[in-house]
Parts: C-alpha cells; sequence; structure tokens
C-alpha cells in the first residue's frame, strides 16, 4: 500500500504540492469560542501573532501552555535579532517544509507587508537554489539542514557567520527549530484557516529539499558557540551556559522547556521517554544522555533504552508507550501524528496530555537543533550516558 493510500485510510485530508503531501486533519480539538474565552486565554491571544484566532481557541483547552507557547511564536514570527526579511525567508521556508498551511497562509500576508514580492515568495517554495544572492540561499540552505538533519553544515555555518553575530544564529536555528513545532502542533490538531485569510501554498512547485540526513556532529570537538563562564565558578551545564547568551529567546524558549520539564502533564516515564526518542531521532547526544540519565533514575531498564535506540516498530511492549513513541516518530518524519496513532493516545490521555506529547517532542526536536549546531559538548555527569558506538 502507498503512503499516500494509507495516510488517506487514516483520516488525514490531504493536499497535494505536485506529488508531496500536505500535512493536514480534519479538527481533532475544536477552538473554544471567542465570546468563551477566559481572561488568561485573552493574554494568551495578545501574545499571539495578529489573526491566528482558531490557534489561540484551540489553546482555549490550555490557557496556561497557550500563554507561553504564544510569546514564543511572536518572538519567532516577529521580534527576534534577524532582519525582517530573513525573519520571513526562514519562516516561510521552514511553513513550506513542515507542510504547514496554517503557518505559510499567515506568514505570507506577513511577508508582503515587509515588502516581500509575490515571485519571492513562490521562489521561497521552490528552495535555496531559485535565484538568491548568496547569503539569502545560504540562509534557506539552513532552514532545509535544520528540518531534515537537525544540524547546519559547515559550509552553510561559515556563510552564515560572514553577516551574523552569535545572536542572530541562535534565533536562525530557533526560528526554524520553533516553527516546525508548531507546525506540528498545528497539523496534528487539525487547526483550520480562519474565514478571509485565503493564501494558499503554491500547487505548481514540486516539494524538494536541499538537504540530507548526515553522521556529521560536533561532539568530542570544539564548540561554535562557546558557553559563558558562570559568574559564581561552579559551571552548570554547557546547554544552559550556550543559550542564555541570547536572553531574550533563552527566556521565551527556556519558558517551555520548563512546562516541559516541570509542569506537563505527562508521567515522568512518559516524558523522558519522548525526549529520549526526539534525541535519539535528531541524533543529538547531549539530550539523549541528559534524559537517559533521568530515566535511568526513574527505573528505566536496559530493554526500555533498547526500544528507545531501536523504535517502537522493533518489539512488543505497553500499548500507550509504543504510541507515544510511534507519535514522535511521525512528527520527525511527517510533521503530523496519523489517525490511528492518535487514536491509541486520545483513548489513555486527556486533552492536556495530548497537546503535552506535540509540545514534548517537537520542544526537543527544536533544542536538539540548537545543540548540534552550536556544538554544545557533553557535560562531564553524562560520561556514562552516552549514544551506543555505532551512533556516535
Amino acid at each position: 500500500m502507498s503512503k499516500r493510500i494509507f495516510l488517506a485510510l487514516l483520516g488525514i485530508a490531504c493536499v497535494l504540492g505536485a506529488g508531496r503531501l500536505t500535512a493536514q486533519v480534519a479538527a481533532r480539538i475544536a477552538p473554544v469560542p471567542a465570546s468563551e474565552w477566559s481572561a488568561e486565554l485573552r493574554s494568551a491571544a495578545e501574545s499571539a501573532p495578529a489573526g491566528m484566532a482558531n490557534l489561540v481557541g484551540v489553546f482555549g483547552h490550555y490557557a496556561e501552555l497557550g500563554q507561553i507557547v504564544l510569546r514564543h511564536l511572536r518572538y519567532l514570527w516577529s521580534e527576534s535579532t534577524l532582519p525582517e526579511r530573513h525573519r520571513a525567508l526562514l519562516a516561510l521556508r521552514t511553513a513550506w517544509l513542515a507542510r504547514s498551511e496554517y503557518l505559510w497562509a499567515h506568514r505570507v500576508r506577513a511577508a508582503r507587508e515587509e515588502g516581500l514580492g509575490d515571485d519571492e515568495i513562490v521562489r521561497v517554495a521552490r528552495g535555496p537554489s531559485a535565484g538568491w544572492d548568496d547569503f539569502e540561499a545560504a540562509l534557506l540552505l539552513a532552514a532545509d539542514e535544520l528540518y531534515i538533519d537537525s544540524f547546519i553544515s559547515d559550509a552553510t555555518w561559515q556563510k552564515l557567520s560572514t553577516r551574523y553575530d552569535v545572536n542572530q544564529l541562535i534565533d536562525t536555528i530557533d526560528t526554524v527549530g520553533g516553527l516546525t513545532m508548531y507546525a506540528g502542533v498545528i497539523n496534528s490538531l487539525g487547526v483550520a484557516l480562519e474565514p478571509g485569510v485565503d493564501e494558499r501554498m503554491p500547487t505548481d512547485v514540486p516539494y524538494a529539499h536541499a538537504a540530507e540526513r548526515t553522521n556529521v556532529r560536533l561532539v568530542d570537538g570544539e564548540p561554535r558557540i562557546p558557553p559563558v563562564e558562570s559568574s559564581d565558578g561552579r559551571g552548570g551545564a554547557n546547554v544552559f551556559r550556550t543559550f542564555v547568551r541570547n536572553p531574550p529567546a533563552d527566556r521565551v524558549r527556556g519558558a517551555i522547556n520548563t512546562h516541559v520539564n516541570g509542569n506537563s502533564t505527562l508521567t515522568p516515564r512518559h516524558r523522558e521517554m519522548l525526549l529520549i526518542r526526539i534525541g535519539v531521532l535528531c541524533r543529538s547526544e547531549y539530550e539523549y544522555a541528559a534524559h537517559v540519565r533521568v530515566g535511568r533514575r526513574l527505573g528505566m531498564t536496559d530493554d526500555d533504552v533498547a526500544l528507545l535506540l531501536a523504535g517502537p516498530e522493533s518489539g512488543e511492549g505497553d500499548p500507550l508507550e509504543l504510541a507515544l513513541l510511534r507519535a514522535t516518530d511521525e512528527l520527525h518524519e511527517d510533521d503530523v501524528v496519523s489517525g490511528d496513532t492518535w487514536a491509541t493516545l486520545a483513548a489513555s490521555l486527556d486533552t492536556r496530555q495530548l497537546f503535552d506529547v506535540l509540545i514534548a517532542v517537537g520542544g526537543y526536536r527544536s533544542t536538539s537543533m540548537l545543540i548540534n549546531s552550536a556544538g554544545v559538548q557533553l557535560d562531564a555527569n553524562m560520561a556514562d550516558f552516552r549514544f551506543p558506538p555505532e551512533l556516535r
């Protein structure tokens, strides 16, 4: 059975963009009507990019999380250290790669206001080789590399570094990673475009990307972005000391990671399974080691870790836990949780837990992109929790 037929049988409404599926599903969680928004949700709406009433309404089911993620989305959309034009190029390319009609349509509206012409918008879909200058071609290529490989190649990094400072390099990665996360959330929840938002992805542009998965990582080498020295001389985790270099981005992104690790409605075991599996898929040894360490403290066995390394199709296990791993793999590969997997999750998890699955996987895919591309080195306490040799 072809992938296209299989997805159709799962209830996914597929919009074909020159042979590639657009990840749309019918609404799985309906938006809360604006007339019923709580004060907390209205506060969250003030943080969202303009016009996204349906996305805000969906977070009416989880307003505390909505306040965090919509604030982060606004930062990526309009407040980062990147030039306005470059923000638009990265956002549109990421929406195209992740097949998010919702993000594409809203970003096209904003991009036109920011001066991009219709020809340029179509050329974003065509990719890095579609007539851009050297720097903008490298910027679009960075989006492809991050989306496909969770890593910016040396050549692309060097090109971006000729014009961008550290904060802008971090914001480049965070824009692609964050919007990939939001595409997975929007696609999987089935958030519909609002009435009057008529822009659509071009249907006459073949879906293609300009990157491949590689075995290249910077572990056991020199970081591209060195961690700052701590003021008290006691050190601290390299990941925190690296991205604190960009405080505004660190605050809004860090709030998501704080939620995942401290306020998630998932059980600690299920949370760690998601974070370990996405670390494996992104080949982020730092994330894998950090969370296997936590998982072992929670009682994870050698068999548990072996399953997380091999994936959900490798053996038998608890049906819910296998579905959690399938959801992780599907988000990584397809930017949408399939109908069968969603049904299995929804039979055991409540609405907030379903949101937390999507945010945990997407948030730590984005974090893996940051860690890999910045070259964050392993902390000393990770020595006993590294990837097996065949994955290094």
